[in-house]
């Protein structure tokens, strides 16, 4: 996985397909998923050991206190890999493709081991015994419990795959930025919070969000000009409550970022 955060990751959850415990008892191979998945997968693997042996000749090994994202499209073969049984969870749903974080869809199978793995395996099993009851409005809970679910796995992810000081380091500006979009903030006053120089600032903030400090902050306003935009505040209001101060500017970045006008965007939803 590339080594960066990326600045927020929003997955298409259309719908939950299944949600179940299962239990490889011998080392027969299985076979379901050979030509391809047709879903996304969320397995979390209670015991045991498992390879799975990609169309490619490529293996992963999944165990017992691991949480995996499969990705719909990966096609592979799966053995159990130790003496006890494989033991895990099951949660496959339907979305879009493309909503999954760059990361994950290139790979075929992202492996997490949690700190907190107890935590995660009691929400496998909440959802899966809500799946096994089928009570009114089970659905709608599953997708649900699975969407939170989905955003602490690839939070957790996220913050495993930086150097954990360059991350540290450059919070207060992080903050600084999500809390004070709307001023003039500058390189200076970021690097400062953050006790460093700007060029060290610099490179380290890069070097975590792949992306630099006055890019994270553009963007970010961006974001929140959508939000206003929405709820019916003009272009000028709009521009100045997220701290651009030339209107035509903002509207040439918000198209740079978007690929569309602020007034297209607000027809389009």
């Amino acid at each position: 996985m590339e080594k960066t955060l990326r600045m927020d990751f929003d997955v298409d959850v259309a719908r939950v397909v299944i949600a179940h415990r299962c239990a490889y008892e011998t080392g027969a191979e299985m076979d379901a998923y050979v030509c391809g998945r047709s879903v996304h997968g969320l397995v979390c693997c209670q015991s045991g050991q498992a390879k799975y042996t990609f169309a490619d000749g490529r293996s992963i090994q999944l165990s017992a206190g691991e949480i995996a994202l499969i990705p719909a499209t990966s096609a592979y073969k799966v053995r159990k890999a130790s003496q006890e049984p494989f033991v895990h969870y099951t949660v496959n749903f339907l979305g879009k493709a493309d909503s999954l974080p760059e990361w994950v869809s290139r790979s075929k199978m992202h492996v997490l081991r949690s700190k907190d793995f107890a935590r995660y395996l009691a929400r496998f099993e909440e959802l899966a015994e809500l799946w096994r009851r089928m009570r009114t409005g089970y659905r709608m809970q599953a997708k649900a419990k699975l969407l939170l679910l989905l955003s602490d796995y690839l939070t957790e992810c996220m913050a495993q795959s930086v150097d954990p000081a360059a991350y540290n380091r450059t919070l207060p500006a992080k903050r600084m930025i999500e809390e004070r979009y709307g001023e003039a903030l500058t390189l200076a006053e970021m690097a400062e919070s953050c006790g460093m120089c700007e060029g060290s600032f610099r490179r380290a903030f890069v070097s975590v969000y792949n992306q630099s400090p006055v890019a994270y902050l553009l963007n970010l306003r961006i974001e929140k000009a959508k939000d206003l935009l929405l709820v019916g505040y003009s272009l000028e209001e709009t521009a100045q409550k997220i701290g651009f101060s030339d209107v035509n500017y903002f509207i040439r970045y918000f198209h740079k970022v978007t690929g569309t006008t602020p007034g297209r965007f607000r027809q389009m939803y």
